[in-house]
């Protein structure tokens, strides 16, 4: 059964900004996670009368999903429907997940949550994860932090490690009387150790900060590069500062700009920043005012607007004479166009 990662951000940004100086507080989300059931590869089908009947082996294959895979929302809808009638707890949460995302229906989380219940009766561990997601965020039902955690927990019991992670993350949660770090970095590391790496993120930052753990900076920057090489944007522009500034791992700018460009390059804005700032001063890359210009325009297009950067901009072309889009900052030679994302 898919998870539902975007609302879940929310949650997550209000509890790591409780960690300290991180550069980014959450990550893409990845898209959804394919069901333990195979998924059919035939055309939708039709709506109607004898649905499930027209649909071979739809025992055995999951119609709905194969029909969630390639966008077809409507069909997958109408062949969940048919399967929660039946009281297939997957097709019920399938149906929550499409009325939580608003796919090929308006959205309406108090009806996700409604489907999200049925599942969780007919035993769906994926659907107890995605309530409890309800609870912690009050969309569809009251908030409800204590309930969030209980459900939580089941999934847990019934085996679902990720739940691990957003456990932590209640924990974390200074809206929260459960508030308790030493307890979130046990659920981070049992996440993290399964592979999950905004798990290995968040007790990376527990331990660079001491926050539930005693402050060990080489674990700290272990697990930044296990989160930066698993693909986590933000990881991967912590794990170069902590190079770059020898943080517990062994000081080397050049590898640092490569962390930063990989970053940059998936449009980061931070990194964006950041690599512009090597290039104009020269470490690890370079020195390319040109390339520091080219990466500077593109965080500052994302927002990200540094005045400190601008100035050092204006200092190195101070005698030259071409608009670099930046404001009252000129540059001899034209800019070439910003990369494209």
């Amino acid at each position: 059964m898919p998870t539902v990662r975007a609302p879940r951000l929310v949650l997550a940004l209000v509890a790591a900004a409780t960690l300290g100086p991180a550069v980014a507080l959450a990550e893409t989300p990845p898209p959804p996670v394919p069901p333990a059931a195979p998924a059919a590869a035939a055309a939708p089908a039709a709506p109607g009368p004898g649905l499930l009947d027209r649909l071979p082996d739809n025992d055995k294959i999951d119609y709905a999903f194969g029909a969630f895979q390639r966008g077809y929302y409507v069909e997958a809808l109408a062949i969940a429907v048919e399967r929660a009638k039946l009281n297939d707890a997957v097709a019920q949460s399938l149906i929550g997940y499409l009325y939580a995302n608003g796919l090929g229906v308006p959205k309406k989380p108090e009806e996700a949550a409604v489907w999200y219940q049925l599942a969780v009766k007919n035993g769906n561990v994926k659907a107890r994860v995605e309530l409890a997601n309800l609870y912690a965020l009050g969309l569809g039902v009251d908030q409800d932090l204590n309930k969030a955690a209980d459900l939580l927990r089941q999934a847990i019991d019934q085996g679902d490690v990720d739940g691990n992670y957003w456990l932590g993350i209640i924990y974390l949660d200074s809206r929260s009387d459960l508030r308790d770090y030493a307890a979130a970095a046990k659920c981070f590391t049992i996440a993290a150790d399964a592979g999950n790496i905004d798990a290995a993120y968040a007790l990376a930052t527990l331990y660079r900060e001491g926050q539930g753990v005693d402050q060990d900076i080489g674990r700290a920057a272990q697990l930044m590069g296990q989160a930066a090489r698993g693909g986590h944007q933000a990881a991967q522009v912590e794990y170069a500062i902590m190079i770059f500034n020898g943080d517990g791992i062994a000081k080397d700018s050049r590898t640092a700009a490569a962390w930063l460009k990989l970053a940059a390059e998936a449009g980061n804005p931070v990194a964006e920043n950041r690599l512009a700032r090597l290039y104009l001063a020269g470490e690890g890359v370079e020195r390319n005012v040109q390339e520091a210009l080219r990466w500077y325009r593109r965080a500052r297009a994302a927002g990200l607007v540094d005045a400190g950067i601008e100035e050092d901009i204006a200092k190195a072309t101070a005698t030259d004479d071409v608009d670099t889009g930046l404001p009252g900052v000129r540059l001899t030679k034209p800019l070439a166009p910003p990369p494209t994302k």
